[in-house]
């Protein structure tokens, strides 16, 4: 898992260029960009832009993949996303295809996600996205999906 403002994307070693198409994307995408999904290569590289409510942690569950990494950065509002090691969790639900499901672990990490500033969920980082912090808030976000494998 990592962390950090979209301006430092670049000081990291990526595991493919659908790294960096994927990062020059997030830089160049306009405010009103509409939600859905826009491709950047096929089924390699997209992204979808979703607008919703947070939502409180009770009932969540983690989630993991195993062929995209997801880069996922808040446009407008704030969010909170859970992550624990994916390694050793409960499976709620296995993998169909590429995502499965995981019990909450008791003590999560807790990633605040402000906009410009992103976190990159490789295939062993199970998270729980879309949380409140705090309050009830409105979030525009960019999920981009990088295929890894």
């Amino acid at each position: 898992m990592i962390m950090d403002v979209l301006s430092r994307w670049n000081h990291y070693y990526w595991l493919n260029e659908r790294f960096e198409e994927s990062f020059r994307f997030l830089e160049m995408l306009a405010p009103g960009t509409p939600d859905g999904r826009h491709d950047i290569d096929g089924d390699n590289v997209y992204c979808m832009i979703q607008s919703y409510e947070t939502k409180s942690r009770e009932g969540q569950q983690f989630e993991a993949h195993r062929q995209y990494a997801d880069i996922q950065m808040v446009l407008e509002g704030e969010e909170s996303i859970l992550w624990a090691p994916a390694d050793g969790l409960e499976t709620v639900r296995p993998y169909e295809p590429d995502i499965a499901f995981f019990a909450l672990t008791p003590t999560p990490a807790e990633l605040v996600l402000t906009p410009s500033v992103f976190c990159v969920f490789f295939p062993q980082d199970a998270h729980a996205p879309c949380l409140r912090h705090g309050g009830i808030t409105r979030v525009r976000k960019a999920v981009v999906k990088v295929r890894i494998s």
